[in-house]
């Protein structure tokens, strides 16, 4: 190259941009939108090339005038082919054909590799929106300044604010509304138009700061197809505030259209209209918060972000800082050179970029399984083009680079040592080592049917015959009643029957067939009788069970209170074999029938535990439960059906297991204490299983629960 006299194209734009207080000079090709940033040093030596002196004439001048600080002879060779590779050099030799086909091959592959490696958002290049924007521009220029942004704001509020006082009505049953078949239809209708005028959002503002914008395309996200504009130039605007307008513009867009549709969807009727308002809402919320506005994908976000801590190709240098990380504090390789950032990008840097890809990951994966669950294939195979292209491809270049790389030629042996060893700790650590394993569920202090102690019969309280908090006997009076019309009742039918009688036996001599007619009405007015004087006999009400007596109410009130047929007035709780009634999840039945170690049960509201163990379980998985503390609207975990007019029915069926209460001791006094029907958490102690084990069966656990299968 010494002989060479390139300068830089006519067409190139030149700024001069400030980044952790350092000075760096960006090229930006308005062409194709591509923006190049050099280090002083670097554009000093390519602010020199004017197509008259060879490059060597000029390196030795700069060797001249800067000595040790001039950039060595590598460095010019790679920023030169920097820019030869963009066609940002104009010169004296012309141009390889060859050679450029060769490039446009390079490029192609690049896209399609970086395609593969972003499932999420495969991009296909267009058209060129330049003219549009600009014809357009006096429209959307009222907009761009400080009113627009204050009535922005002001609309959004107005959004969140309306959104918020309807969310229990937007919330409800969102996934199913949207998952159906018309509501796909009306997702796919509505979010090209949303993602238009967030892509125009962005062309407009770079518009605005006089940047040229070239490229319009679809981009496949998800596998919706979307529309994206590149906005790239305006990396090259000076200032980081006009750079972060641009990258933010979309957002801005994407939230003034999601307070639209919540105020129109707040005051429209059922229908159309309101469907619609209903998915740009949707469309403009979960992509803001999820992926647009998120600055751990490369979105928007991530672009504001970079702009703003002044930290350029976030992403790109994160990824090489790590590795430089490992090669020079882990496998020690000789001769790396420092990596060129301040303390602060290295900061940025070793935060972001692991929080970027597990990020990513886990929000594609997440939406996998999400289609997955309504549309299996898709979603299948979204997971494993994921995981290929985020884990295993990652995995299978970095080994490959530990058993052939050039850079590890001198110290392969420890690299290829610290590696695999590092694999095998790690499959020790998942197959081998031994992890504790338990699963909780709450209950309920359960009360059997005979604890409850009902009147047989409607009455007045005439006497308490037992004092609450002792202990009774089964069969034991507790309340005896009296009911003046019953008793009264009782003596007429009485009377009746002895009438009935003494008219039979007169009969019997004198007429045997009037005599059979009076033994008829007889037997049924003895009939009656019976009927009279049991219920007259369950005016005491006694005990079905020994245990402790407990009143409703304090023993005073009870006196002279009109109680009715089937009325709980207290309760005999057994003095043993108390129970906590157990809500577990069929993901856990399987664990407590097979591994059960151990069982442990506190109180809600008391943080001692005590040892137990199951006494009793349900035979098969019921959708109802024990009781509606356990709901989620009185202070439990457990959903129920609000169709459910009792609402102890659940979405999923589960298991019933009763577990021992402490009889004796301190937890018998804790337990006394609560009383019948309170809350209690319980922790099922497995046998220990290898990590990975454990890890696998919560991934294929939940991967069943989400699927129904």
């Amino acid at each position: 190259m010494a002989r060479l006299r390139p300068r830089v194209a006519s067409h190139v734009r030149v700024e001069r941009h400030r980044y952790g207080g350092q000075s760096w000079y960006a090229l930006s090709d308005p062409l194709s939108g591509q923006v190049h940033r050099l280090t002083p040093a670097a554009y000093l030596f390519v602010a020199r090339m004017d197509g008259v002196r060879s490059i060597d004439d000029i390196w030795q001048e700069m060797v001249a005038e800067l000595d040790t600080e001039a950039p060595g002879q590598e460095a010019v060779v790679q920023v030169l082919m920097q820019l030869h590779g963009a066609d940002l050099l104009a010169g004296d030799v012309p141009p390889d054909a060859a050679e450029l086909l060769s490039r446009r091959d390079r490029l192609s592959r690049a896209l399609l590799v970086r395609n593969l490696r972003s499932p999420m958002s495969l991009q296909i290049p267009l058209i060129d929106p330049d003219r549009f924007l600009s014809r357009t521009m006096p429209l959307v220029r009222p907009m761009l300044g400080w009113l627009g942004f204050v009535g922005w704001l002001v609309l959004v509020v107005a959004g969140l604010l309306t959104a918020g006082a309807h969310w229990t009505e937007l919330s409800e049953n969102a996934v199913d509304r949207v998952m159906a078949g018309e509501g796909l239809v009306a997702l796919a209708l509505c979010y090209p138009v949303v993602k238009i005028l967030h892509e125009l959002g962005h062309g407009y503002v770079a518009k605005r700061f006089g940047c040229e914008v070239r490229e319009m395309g679809v981009m496949l996200l998800v596998a919706f197809p979307v529309p994206y504009v590149n906005a790239n130039a305006s990396a090259g605007l000076r200032s980081k505030w006009q750079r972060a307008m641009v990258g933010a513009a979309g957002i801005m867009v994407e939230l003034g259209l999601a307070a639209v549709a919540a105020l129109v969807w707040a005051s429209a009727e059922p229908g159309l209209l309101r469907a619609v308002a209903f998915n740009v809402m949707l469309i403009g919320g979960v992509s803001t918060v999820v992926v647009n506005g998120n600055p751990l994908l490369r979105f928007d976000g991530y672009y504001v972000l970079s702009d703003l801590l002044e930290v350029p190709n976030l992403a790109q240098r994160g990824t090489r800082y790590l590795g430089h990380l490992v090669n020079r504090y882990i496998f020690r390789v000789p001769g790396v050179r420092d990596f060129a950032a301040t303390g602060f990008e290295r900061a940025v840097m070793v935060v972001h970029a692991p929080l970027s890809w597990l990020y990513r990951v886990t929000v594609t994966l997440g939406v996998a399984v999400f289609v997955a669950a309504h549309y299996f294939i898709a979603g299948i195979a979204m997971a494993v083009v994921t995981i290929t292209m985020s884990i295993l491809m990652p995995m299978a270049k970095a080994l490959w680079g530990v058993i052939g790389g050039a850079q590890y030629q001198a110290c392969r042996g420890r690299v290829a040592g610290l590696t695999f060893g590092a694999l095998a700790v790690v499959a020790a650590l998942l197959l081998a080592v031994p992890a504790p394993l338990h699963s909780t569920a709450e209950g309920v202090i359960w009360t059997p049917p005979e604890a409850f102690v009902r009147a047989g019969t409607d009455g007045f309280i005439k006497t308490v015959d037992a004092t609450s908090g002792a202990v009774v006997a089964s069969g034991a009076r507790l309340f005896t009643l009296e009911h003046p019309i019953a008793e009264a009742k009782l003596r007429v039918q009485e009377a009746r029957v002895a009438e009935l009688d003494a008219k039979y036996r007169a009969e019997w001599v004198s007429d045997r067939i009037a005599a059979e007619v009076t033994r008829f009405e007889l037997d049924q007015e003895q009939a009656a009788l019976a009927r009279e004087r049991i219920r007259v006999g369950q005016h005491a009400i006694t005990a079905e069970a020994e245990g402790v007596f407990h009143a409703v109410r304090p023993l005073g009130d009870m006196q002279g209170r009109y109680v009715k047929l089937g009325e709980i007035v207290g309760y005999v709780t057994p003095t043993s074999t108390r129970v906590a009634r157990v809500v577990v999840p069929q993901a856990d039945i399987g664990l407590v029938q097979d591994a059960l170690r151990g069982v442990h049960v506190r109180l809600a509201d008391r943080r001692t535990e005590f040892d137990t163990k199951v006494v009793r379980a349900v035979p098969a998985a019921v959708d109802t439960l024990p009781s509606p503390a356990l709901t989620s609207g009185n202070g439990g975990v457990i959903s129920t059906d609000p169709r459910d007019k009792a609402g102890l029915r659940t979405f999923e069926r589960h298991f019933q297991l009763d577990v021992a209460l402490p009889n004796t001791g301190d937890g018998a006094e804790v337990l006394a204490e609560s009383g019948l029907g309170a809350r209690v958490y319980v922790r099922f102690d497995y046998a220990w299983e290898p990590v990975g084990q454990v890890i696998f069966r919560h991934i294929r656990l939940g991967l069943l629960s989400r699927f129904d299968t």
